[in-house]
């Protein structure tokens, strides 16, 4: 199963939907797709604070109900056209009815047209899949290593393994430390100090530093050029 196909799939065919275990019970965190259903938790959290507004390039605050439905449309909408879910929610229970969001995770890719060439592996000259990551948690959650978990996870065992990713990266705001510290414990290093770059929902320059994991050593001289 490969981007860019014409075909369509179902919720029932596509990869990486989970629910995929992070801890063992009685901690149990899980990520799941996140659903519809996801909406109100989803509007409640992330309107305890500006947390995530102030730490995100994209996420709106107030956050609205129109605003969840929307990003989780298009994550469907992914779904369907591609045949592999790249947004997950972290919950306590495998279960959507029984966990109610507590975190949420996604994957991009890196898209390329005429104008711009995927990066390759410096020996053998194949193209790259590379994709970039964000995460947030609940506040009513953080202090008890569960982004780190998350995080992890998702390098490791989705982008790397599942999904044959050969480079992932995190971009955060070069004060959010929490986010940092993150990427940090994912296993992720250093990959480009900062730069600053235009932040469309504020429209202002904000200085960005790169985190990257990379499954083969070779590929480590290859950096974000596309910010």
């Amino acid at each position: 199963m490969t981007l860019g196909t014409t075909a369509t799939f179902t919720r029932e065919s596509a990869q990486c939907m989970g629910p995929y275990a992070l801890s063992d019970p009685p901690q149990g965190l899980y990520m799941s797709a996140v659903e519809f259903s996801d909406i109100p938790e989803m509007v409640r959290l992330l309107n305890i604070n500006q947390d995530v507004y102030h730490g995100s390039a994209l996420f709106q605050y107030p956050y609205l109900e129109s605003h969840a439905r929307d990003r989780i449309q298009r994550a469907h909408d992914t779904i369907i056209s591609t045949g592999i879910n790249t947004h997950w929610a972290l919950r306590q229970s495998p279960s959507s009815k029984e966990g109610p969001l507590i975190g949420w995770a996604h994957l991009h890719f890196d898209h390329h047209d005429s104008t711009s060439r995927p990066a390759v592996h410096p020996k053998t000259g194949r193209p790259l899949k590379v994709a970039e990551i964000g995460y947030w948690l609940s506040p009513e959650q953080t202090g008890k290593g569960y982004a780190a978990k998350m995080a992890k996870y998702l390098v490791d065992e989705i982008a790397f393994k599942e999904m044959g990713c050969d480079i992932v990266r995190a971009v955060s705001y070069v004060e959010n430390i929490p986010s940092r510290k993150v990427a940090e414990r994912s296993g992720m290093e250093l990959e480009l100090e900062t730069k600053s770059i235009m932040i469309p929902k504020l429209g202002v320059m904000r200085d960005v530093c790169c985190y990257a994991a990379h499954k083969d050593e070779a590929t480590k001289g290859i950096v974000k050029e596309n910010y």
